[in-house]
């Protein structure tokens, strides 16, 4: 189950946030920019750094390895990915 604020925002600054990065990314704000966004004093600026060296550093896996780990870990977890 994915939560409604996540696609569209919780506060007028954060919408307009999410209407950019739509903007620059065809209609789509990352998942990882939603989660932190939406709790930003639950999961912190640390969480943030972490979240932004995963996704920029380059790694051995490829987009579709990784699309395939995160359904794997979704079916452990009882979620749909």
């Amino acid at each position: 189950m994915r939560l409604k604020i996540l696609d569209r925002g919780s506060g007028v600054l954060q919408r307009w946030q999410y209407a950019i990065v739509r903007a620059f990314l065809g209609g789509h704000v990352p998942g990882s920019v939603s989660v932190v966004s939406y709790r930003r004093n639950f999961f912190g600026k640390h969480f943030a750094g972490c979240v932004q060296e995963a996704l920029r550093t380059r790694g051995e896996w490829t987009v579709a390895e990784l699309e395939i780990f995160a359904a794997f870990v979704s079916r452990l977890n009882q979620c749909r990915f």
